[in-house]
């Protein structure tokens, strides 16, 4: 069998909701995570949705998706005895992976620099809200905590709309992948040097990169962005840049955008149709002949030239929308994409566990949970290595690898 790229790595995780996609990233990838975990489990087994709607500690689908591949442990850390079986997988592993709050484990000994004395190549990766340090690190924090002082949620929603919480878990998920990738560069340096290092990610900073062109308008215009909805940071509609619906479905819609082909190519393809309606006539066949993304710019930092045209593009947009609520949502997503448009499919759940691209390229994973007795599909890694594929392994029960675990401990306790 191929092996994967972080084979023979040992980490081991003291994680709950906010670094686990983190180790998943690790442990998908070959490294050996071994999952310390509280007694009863932790707050992410309790979270549903769960398997055939059976609510248990195993059987949490959103658990189980964040944790593949890993094995799992009960410690109590408040118990010396657990506490040095602990430090024993600390002294043996190259990355340490937490999210408790700055301080929780070195008041347990299992602190950054209590650990490196034995094990000075260590890296050890802390996820939290807001950082080690700075007067917010030991605030309470949550996922939608780390959207709102991360800046995200000011931008999401309709103007008229009080903020909104992206789906999702963003910013833990944001968080974890920011923190694989600080664990990768320190491993990389700690395999020079045989140097370790406190690899600090916050939630709130990860998530501040996410604004779009927030800064650049403050740094610029000296004003904040606000939300937009569907019409982005355009003063007017535009047509043929949003969502728009169809029969049964919806398509995004972006032919302004400076690929794909220009919006004459849609109203061509409507004349074929006979849905043009007068987009053929003046004075909207003249105005479809400019509109790109140099008259774009005109439209949003010229006020008067936009109220001068807002009538004609109001109408263009709603003649545009006629023809794809005619129209199936895959069709005219098909059909776009044959002529160049910048045409996406507005995809459900389902929509996206049929997809064809994603079917052909084998991208979902059956794995046998041991809670559910059969094989369930897993979402496949966001990348893939032509020499040392990733591959997911199932999730753990609660406590499931103790044996084995102590077993290797003590194997390596007898050999020094």
């Amino acid at each position: 069998m191929t092996e994967r790229a972080l084979e023979g790595v040992r980490v081991v995780e003291f994680t709950d909701e906010l670094g686990s996609y983190c180790g998943k990233l690790l442990a998908d990838l070959g490294a050996d995570v071994v999952k310390v975990e509280p007694p009863g489990g932790g707050l992410q087994r309790r979270n549903p949705p769960f398997f055939h709607d059976h609510e248990g500690i195993d059987t949490s689908l959103d658990f189980w998706f964040h944790n593949t591949s890993k094995r799992s442990i009960v410690l109590d850390l408040d118990d010396p005895k657990d506490r040095e079986i602990a430090a024993k997988l600390a002294r043996r592993a190259q990355i340490l992976l937490e999210d408790m709050p700055p301080g929780h484990l070195a008041e347990r000994g299992l602190g950054f620099d209590e650990l490196k004395a034995s094990n000075p190549a260590l890296v050890y990766t802390s996820v939290t809200g807001f950082g080690q340090t700075g007067p917010h690190s030991h605030w309470a924090y949550s996922d939608i905590v780390g959207q709102a002082t991360g800046g995200v949620m000011t931008l999401a929603g309709e103007p008229a709309d009080p903020p909104n919480q992206i789906a999702g878990r963003q910013a833990n998920i944001s968080a974890s992948i920011q923190a694989a990738q600080g664990t990768m560069a320190a491993l990389l340096y700690a395999e020079a040097t045989s140097q370790g290092q406190q690899v600090d990610v916050s939630a709130q900073e990860s998530l501040s990169m996410s604004q779009e062109t927030a800064m650049q308008t403050w740094d610029f215009q000296k004003r904040n962005r606000t939300r937009t909805g569907e019409r982005g940071m355009l003063p007017i509609s535009l047509p043929a840049l949003g969502v728009y619906e169809a029969l049964d479905g919806y398509v995004y819609v972006m032919v302004l955008a400076p690929a794909g082909a220009d919006l004459p190519e849609l109203v061509a393809w409507m004349a074929e149709e006979d849905k043009a309606e007068d987009l053929g006539e003046e004075p909207y066949a003249s105005l479809i002949g400019t509109l790109n993304m140099a008259y774009l710019t005109q439209v949003m930092t010229d006020p008067s030239k936009a109220a001068a045209v807002a009538g004609q593009l109001q109408h263009i947009h709603e003649v545009i929308g006629r023809f794809i609520a005619s129209k199936p949502a895959r069709d005219v997503y098909e059909q776009g994409q044959q002529r160049s448009l910048l045409f996406g499919l507005v995809s459900t759940p389902e929509d996206l566990a049929n997809n064809t691209q994603l079917r052909a390229r084998n991208w979902f994973q059956e794995v046998e949970p041991a809670a559910a007795g059969e094989a369930v599909e897993f979402p496949g890694l966001p990348y893939r290595l032509s020499e040392t594929p990733g591959r997911l392994g199932p999730p753990p029960k609660l406590d499931e690898h103790r044996d084995s675990i102590l077993a290797e401990l003590d194997t390596v306790e007898a050999a020094r």
